[in-house]
């Protein structure tokens, strides 16, 4: 969040919507086993997450925050309050296969021509191509083959696709 702040905030007037469980992993599904993933791993409070973001510099009346698993939190009211409105940018950081499933689900209606996709932890379960977020985007792009992405930026850990279009 604080990467997207700092890249436009001087450009455009933007708001922010984070989702997260904020308790950390949910129970890792047997898919997404590995020893570096425990249920609670990885857990920043709500009120913590809020602190460092406006103290980065983002405006509290611009940030809108999720609270939930996903599977409990993305639901339709909340994309219908937040629709008509599209999103530019998506940053996914689920690291889980379970866990990325539901937010690609969630996030079809809002992605427009240009919106950029990136998927934080591309490479986990060693680049594995039937693991994790890598697995769940591969699926979503067999079941949704009138929406065309081009690869991105990428770095050692993360992976970006730009939403071309309907084909």
């Amino acid at each position: 969040m604080r990467m997207a702040w700092d890249h436009f905030h001087n450009l455009f007037d933007w708001e922010y919507v984070a989702f997260d469980s904020f308790e950390g992993l949910a129970e890792v599904a047997e898919i997404d086993q590995q020893e570096i993933w425990e249920k609670g791993k990885l857990k920043t409070e709500e009120s913590e997450f809020i602190k460092i973001v406006t103290r980065h510099g983002l405006k509290a009346a611009k940030l809108m925050t999720v609270k939930g698993f996903y599977e409990e939190s993305l639901i339709d009211e909340l994309a219908e309050k937040l629709l008509p409105k599209k999103a530019v940018v998506i940053y996914i950081d689920c690291d889980l296969y379970a866990s990325t499933v539901p937010v690609l689900r969630f996030v079809k209606p809002f992605i427009q021509k240009g919106t950029i996709i990136v998927f934080d932890d591309w490479y986990c379960f060693h680049g594995d191509p039937n693991k994790g977020e890598r697995r769940a985007f591969r699926e979503f792009t067999e079941a949704n083959p009138e929406l065309e992405f081009e690869p991105f930026v990428h770095t050692n850990e993360a992976q970006s696709f730009v939403f071309l279009g309907r084909k």
